[in-house]
């Protein structure tokens, strides 16, 4: 590396230490990246620059207390950075700091009015707290700076509706008229906000139709090994056997502070969450890795578990005992006074038998919806490489059969009482009668405010960001109808054609 042979003419060279970490970072060696980063601070401790890429590296390595820090050490000496500004404001979102996530945006944005991704973060940041016409402005700002970012037009459709007659839309399709000239990245996200926008005029067809090119893009990304998706979940249910899970010896932590919400993605579970932390003793902490890291951090039989479901049997009382106490005190810490604390990440379906041996008297929800209009909905939105199977609609028939099938296994396995089973289309229609099960199966007295779930105040980060924000409403059931005729291939894998006629 050139930086290497400057610095061993000139060692105290703190701008080549500096250069040498960003490189090393591209090259994703990110903690040697960091100890060159660190020599440049030793040379020259007022760096400013050598302080934000650091808060750069410790925000891509998902490091955010620290990168914090780092961003906090740089705009100490230099003010006037804009973005480092930027970069505290993202972090700040991944804490779930939003008020100083904004406030760090607005600060890089009078910086630099002209910074288009500073608004659309602004914007991003905004619809998590629930103040959409706030973050409609703000990104309408972010398109004006950059009226080809179709990732901002994206934004723009989940923030509000756009009639036929919007310019924004006009600008969007003539934007698609010249589809070759966008990235990939671009590209779908210009399909998906173009269905997103012909869904909401009821123009069916061709909103399907963006979905499909969208999803296939996506899908070409993607490195999603179907067999061994599948192949997990069956083996997770031959290694979870009722007698390992109803077994009566002393195992796990007994604390009653855990909830998980699950099932699959957009059955309802953030809708669920809402309702839930609606509640003054809950805090509901959204999608969060805990558990996979405690797991992790374990190690032994437990973290083998986690991907190979067979080492379960080799875990002994104490580790369980060990892992429960180790989620526990990684959650406290989100909201030290709570009486319940809400996991809500759907795919902890696949973990049910670890986390009831981890905390017996965990509260589980398995939060259930009409498996047509859970596809379609999944197929809907522009998931990451968190949900592969969403992409082929075949794929997707598949893998909620696998999913019917493990949840059908937890029922028969889990001792009675342990998992609460919500439906979806029963919670539309009977609001009151549903929350007063799920406040009662996690032990808590009655609150009439669970009913007032849209006005509670709380970061949201996830597809429902807008549902969970307006009062209980139906239109959602049985909107597969409306695509009936583009959805041969998953209800063929559904095994419910004969219905779907």
């Amino acid at each position: 590396m050139q930086f290497d042979r400057l610095l061993l003419i000139q060692p105290n060279h703190f701008a080549a230490h500096n250069e040498r970490g960003f490189v090393l970072a591209e090259m994703k060696n990110y903690e040697l990246a960091i100890a060159s980063i660190d020599n440049a601070i030793k040379i020259y401790p007022n760096y400013a620059d050598a302080y934000l890429n650091k808060g750069n590296l410790y925000a891509l390595r998902k490091r955010h207390d620290e990168a914090v820090a780092a961003y906090d050490k740089a705009l100490t000496i230099n003010p006037a950075l804009a973005s480092a500004w930027f970069g505290r404001g993202i972090v700040l979102r991944e804490l779930n700091r939003l008020e100083e996530a904004v406030t760090s945006l607005d600060e890089a944005i009078a910086l630099a009015p002209d910074h288009a991704e500073a608004h659309n973060r602004k914007a991003i940041v905004l619809l998590d707290w629930g103040r959409l016409v706030e973050a409609s402005h703000a990104i309408e700002k972010a398109i004006d700076l950059a009226p080809k970012r179709a990732s901002f037009y994206h934004i723009l459709t989940v923030s509000k509706r756009l009639s036929p007659g919007d310019p924004r839309l006009r600008a969007m399709e003539e934007l698609a008229q010249d589809m070759p000239s966008l990235g990939t990245d671009d590209q779908i996200a210009l399909h998906f906000a173009l269905a997103k926008a012909f869904a909401d005029n009821e123009d069916h067809a061709r909103s399907f139709q963006r979905l499909i090119a969208g999803n296939a893009l996506k899908r070409k990304q993607s490195a999603y090994d179907e067999a061994a998706a599948l192949g997990f979940l069956e083996r997770t249910r031959r290694a979870y056997a009722a007698e390992l899970m109803r077994g009566d010896r002393g195992r796990g932590d007994p604390s009653s502070l855990p909830v998980f919400i699950l099932g699959m993605p957009r059955s309802g579970t953030t809708l669920v969450e809402q309702i839930l932390a609606s509640h003054p003793q809950v805090f509901g902490a959204g999608e969060i890795g805990h558990f996979h890291q405690a797991t992790m951090a374990l190690g032994g039989a437990a973290g083998e578990a986690l991907h190979s479901p067979e080492a379960v049997s080799q875990v002994s009382d104490e580790q369980l005992r060990r892992l429960g106490a180790s989620y526990l005190g990684r959650i406290r810490d989100l909201a030290p006074a709570a009486a319940r604390i809400i996991n809500k990440t759907p795919e902890n379906f696949r973990l049910i038998g670890l986390i009831h041996l981890a905390l017996p008297n965990a509260r589980i929800i398995h939060m259930r919806r009409d498996p047509i209009d859970t596809c379609l909905s999944c197929f809907s939105q522009m998931f990451t490489d968190t949900v592969p199977y969403a992409f082929d609609l075949g794929e997707l028939g598949r893998y909620y059969r696998a999913y019917e099938a493990t949840m059908a296994h937890w029922r028969s396995a889990l001792p009675a009482n342990v998992m609460l089973e919500v439906q979806y289309e029963e919670v539309v229609a009977d609001l009151e009668g549903q929350a007063r099960r799920i406040v009662a199966h996690c032990g808590l007295e009655w609150d009439s405010r669970c009913l007032s779930f849209h006005q509670t105040k709380r970061s949201v980060q996830t597809a429902s960001v807008i549902q969970v924000r307006q009062p209980i409403y139906k239109s959602a059931v049985g909107r597969w109808r409306a695509y009936e005729a583009f959805l041969g291939p998953l209800l063929a894998e559904l095994g419910i054609v004969d219905e779907a006629v």
